[in-house]
C-alpha cells in the first residue's frame, strides 16, 4: 500500500500536494499520452489563465461538454483553480436542450468538445482544445485554495418532465465522498485505474476525483464500446481497478465472454454501481475474479455512495446494497420522520459530510434544511446494517394498502425463461376497491410467448394473490436511462394516455 493522502480540503489543493510530494508519478494517461502530477498542475495552472483570458472569475459557472480526454479534465480543474464552478453535461445534447441549460444555468462560458455548425450558444464559447495538454513551466501551487463550502459543481439531472435541475456539489462534499469511497475500495498511491465511465456523468467524475485524491494513476478510454482498448489499458499499465455500470457490464459479457478475467491476478478493486446488476452477474463476476474487492455502491447525486457491498465479503447478501458507507449514516424513516428499528420498512435516509444541501433551479439557489437527505427510496435495514431496496418511492404500488415493490414482481417474471426482462407499474382498479393492481410490461427472451393464464400460473406460487399482475403486455424494451435504470414513470405516462378506438 501506498501513501495516503493529506488533508487538503479540496481536489485542486491535493493535486497540489501529490505535485510537490510525488511530481514525476503518472497522473493521467490518455492514448499515448503520459502527465505526470508536476505536468498535470502545470497544465491546470495554464488552463487557469485560458479562463480568466475568456472572463471568468470566483463564483462564475463553467459548462463543460466533453468525452474522456485530458482537455476536459485540464478544463474541469482548472474552472476550480480560479474558484468558479463546473457544470459538466454530455455532449450529446440537442440544441434545444443546451439552450435551456444555458438559460438555467447562466455560465460565463461554455466548453464543448466539438463546435457544432449552426448552434450558437448564448454565452462565450471557449472550445476544449483551446486547454493545452502539453503544459508550460509550472507556475506553482495557487496562492489560495476553494474554501470547503464554496461550490465546486453543478451536477444536472432531470425530473420526470425532463426540466433539468442541478445539485450543488462544494468542494467540502467532494472530500469527504472520495475519502469514505477510497477508504471502503482501499485506493492509493500504488493504484492505476482504467476509467471508461463517461467524465460528464457523477460516477465517472467522482473515479477521477478518488483517484487523484489517492494520488494514483488515471488511465481514459473512451467508452466501452471497444472493449479491445480497455483490455490493451489494462495490461498495459498492469491496471490494478476498472469501474462501469451494470449495463456496461452486460455489453464486455456480450461482446468478450469471460475475458476480463484474464486480469484476476491484477484487479485489485473494481467499482459497480448507478443502477441495479442481476445476482447471476454478480456470481459471474466473483467466479472470474476471485481475490478482486468487487464493490457496488448505492447513492443518488446528492450523496454519493452513501452505500456499499462487497460481493465477497457479502456472499450471503447479494440482494442488498449493503452498510453505510465509512463516515456516513444511514437510517429508515416513518411517515412522522422518526427512526425505525431494523426490518421495518420505510424512507431511506443519509446524513454525512459528503451529502450536498443545495440546489440550483431557475428561480434561484434553494437550501434543504432538514436532518436527513431522502434518497427517494423505500427499504428496510436489518439488524446487521444491511439495507435493502423496495422501490423508489413514486414506483411503489399501492394494492389494497399493501405496498407492492415492483422490482420484487420483475425478478419473478424475469425468472420465466420466454421473459428477458419485466417492469411493473400499478394501474387503476377497473371496480375501484382496491385502489391499483399490477400491470407488467414484459420484453420477450426466446421462443413462443406464454399466455396470460401460464404467465399468472407461473408466478402464483412464488407471489402472495395481491402481488400476481392481473394484466399483461409484451413491448419491444423496457424504457432506460443513460446508466440502464428503469424509467417506469414512462409506462405509466404512456398506460395514462387514451388508446385509439
Amino acid at each position: 500500500m501506498g501513501h495516503q493522502e493529506t488533508r487538503a480540503t479540496s481536489l485542486i489543493g491535493q493535486l497540489a500536494a501529490w505535485a510537490q510530494e510525488r511530481p514525476e508519478h503518472p497522473a493521467v494517461v490518455s492514448g499515448e499520452q503520459v502527465l505526470s502530477y508536476r505536468e498535470l498542475q502545470a497544465a491546470v495552472g495554464v488552463g487557469a489563465q485560458v479562463l480568466r483570458e475568456a472572463g471568468v472569475s470566483a463564483g462564475d459557472r463553467v459548462l463543460l461538454a466533453g468525452t474522456n480526454s485530458l482537455e476536459f479534465v485540464i478544463a474541469y480543474l482548472a474552472t476550480h483553480r480560479v474558484h468558479a464552478t463546473a457544470v459538466p453535461i454530455t455532449p450529446k445534447m440537442s440544441p434545444d436542450q443546451l439552450a435551456a441549460t444555458i438559460e438555467l444555468i447562466r455560465p460565463t462560458v461554455f466548453c464543448p468538445a466539438v463546435v457544432k455548425k449552426g448552434v450558437e450558444p448564448a454565452c462565450r464559447v471557449v472550445p476544449l482544445a483551446d486547454f493545452p495538454t502539453t503544459p508550460g513551466p509550472d507556475d506553482g501551487a495557487p496562492s489560495a485554495f476553494p474554501t470547503p463550502d464554496t461550490h465546486a459543481d453543478i451536477l444536472l439531472t432531470s425530473g420526470t418532465t425532463g426540466t433539468p435541475k442541478g445539485t450543488i456539489i462544494t468542494h467540502g462534499n467532494q472530500c469527504a465522498a472520495a475519502r469514505n469511497i477510497n477508504a471502503f475500495v482501499g485506493n492509493d498511491t500504488s493504484d492505476v485505474e482504467v476509467l471508461a465511465l463517461p467524465l460528464n456523468h457523477s460516477f465517472g467524475l467522482g473515479r477521477m476525483r478518488c483517484q487523484l485524491f489517492a494520488g494514483g494513476t488515471l488511465v481514459l478510454v473512451q467508452g466501452f464500446m471497444f472493449p479491445k482498448r480497455i483490455f490493451a489499458a489494462l495490461e498495459t499499465w498492469h491496471a490494478t481497478g476498472f469501474s462501469f455500470v451494470p449495463a456496461a457490464w452486460a455489453l464486455l459479457k456480450r461482446m468478450t465472454g469471460n475475458a476480463l478475467s484474464e486480469y484476476a491476478g491484477q484487479l485489485r478493486y473494481i467499482e459497480i454501481g448507478s443502477a441495479p446488476m442481476p445476482t447471476e452477474d454478480k456470481h459471474l463476476l466473483m467466479e472470474l475474479l476471485p481475490t478482486t474487492r468487487i464493490c457496488m455502491h448505492y447513492g443518488l447525486t446528492e450523496g454519493s455512495r452513501s452505500c456499499f457491498i462487497e460481493f465477497h465479503e457479502s456472499a450471503d447478501r447479494l440482494d442488498s446494497v449493503g452498510r453505510a458507507s465509512p463516515n456516513v449514516t444511514l437510517a429508515i424513516l416513518d411517515e412522522a420522520g422518526s427512526v425505525l428499528p431494523p426490518n421495518e420498512a420505510g424512507a431511506i435516509v443519509v446524513q454525512g459530510d459528503h451529502v450536498s444541501t443545495a440546489t440550483w433551479t431557475a428561480d434561484g439557489i434553494g437550501r434543504r434544511e432538514e436532518e436527513w437527505l431522502n434518497t427517494g427510496d423505500l427499504g428496510r435495514i436489518d439488524d446487521t446494517g444491511y439495507a435493502y431496496l423496495l422501490g423508489r418511492a413514486g414506483d411503489i404500488i399501492n394494492v389494497g394498502g399493501h405496498k407492492v415493490a415492483p422490482v420484487e414482481i420483475e425478478d419473478v417474471l424475469a425468472s420465466h425463461p420466454a421473459v428477458q426482462e419485466a417492469a411493473c407499474i400499478g394501474i387503476e382498479d377497473p371496480q375501484a376497491l382496491v385502489g391499483s393492481r399490477v400491470k407488467a410490461f414484459l420484453v420477450s427472451a426466446q421462443g413462443p410467448l406464454p399466455s396470460a393464464d401460464e404467465l399468472e400460473s407461473f408466478v402464483r406460487p412464488k407471489l402472495e394473490p395481491y402481488k400476481i399482475p392481473v394484466a399483461f403486455e409484451w413491448i419491444d424494451e423496457i424504457p432506460r436511462n443513460e446508466l440502464g435504470k428503469p424509467r417506469r414513470h414512462v409506462l405509466r405516462e404512456q398506460e395514462a394516455r387514451p388508446r385509439d378506438a
